[in-house]
């Protein structure tokens, strides 16, 4: 299709096994608290067991079109235990050789920090505009030194003062998730390097309609 990427969202298991999994809860219990054996008991609706970081990366790397965009997800009850899990996960990621594949996204900033440490691909905070979290001003990025911000549509919204700050530090620019052609448009006029989408097709053809004027917007 042309999309930059794709993102997934992985969790440890209660014994540190990492599984692609959106929610924090299956079945009522909290994957940082269940087994990896009874996380795998019990298939999917459509009949597929919840994959393995390790089948996913693999599976990823069939293609060499697409990105795997990692979320680091913050555990619910032991929020320092997120780092663990992203020292783990781009430990993986080395061992596959998938670095060419993957890119991270975090909620926990420490978990941000001991990747950056790691490694130079890239890694964006992830901000939601019901916390209006400190940690997502522009001085605090700056001080962390991320590169990337991957907020919520309606915190640029909240906080219109904090984007041109953002544009004049340089960061790579991410919004989730825009669905409407309206919002699309006025996103990529801002100069958004991302957008995250259910509606790829319907962004890409938005795109491809108004390429120069979008583009001019990157660049400036």
């Amino acid at each position: 299709m042309g999309c930059h990427g794709s993102e997934c969202d992985v969790w440890f298991t209660r014994e540190d096994s990492p599984v692609i999994f959106h929610d924090a809860r299956r079945n009522g219990k909290l994957i940082e608290e269940t087994s990896f054996a009874e996380i795998r008991a019990e298939r999917l609706s459509n009949g597929e067991l919840v994959p393995t970081l390790q089948e996913y990366i693999a599976e990823a790397m069939k293609q060499k079109k697409a990105k795997l965009i990692i979320d680091i997800k913050t555990f619910v009850t032991d929020k320092p235990r997120t780092v663990a899990l992203a020292r783990a996960v781009h430990a993986l990621v080395e061992k596959m050789g998938a670095n060419d594949w993957v890119e991270y996204l975090v909620g926990y900033i420490p978990a941000g920090a001991a990747l950056r440490e790691m490694t130079d691909l890239p890694v964006a905070y992830l901000g939601k505009w019901e916390q209006d979290d400190p940690n997502a001003s522009p001085d605090n990025i700056r001080a962390v030194g991320l590169p990337c911000i991957d907020y919520q549509d309606q915190q640029y919204d909240r906080r219109p003062e904090w984007l041109p700050v953002f544009k004049r530090m340089g960061l790579h620019l991410n919004v989730w998730t825009v669905n409407e052609e309206k919002e699309m448009d006025r996103f990529l006029r801002q100069g958004f390097n991302y957008i995250t989408t259910d509606e790829p097709e319907r962004l890409l053809k938005l795109y491809q309609s108004n390429k120069r004027v979008y583009r001019k917007a990157l660049k400036q």
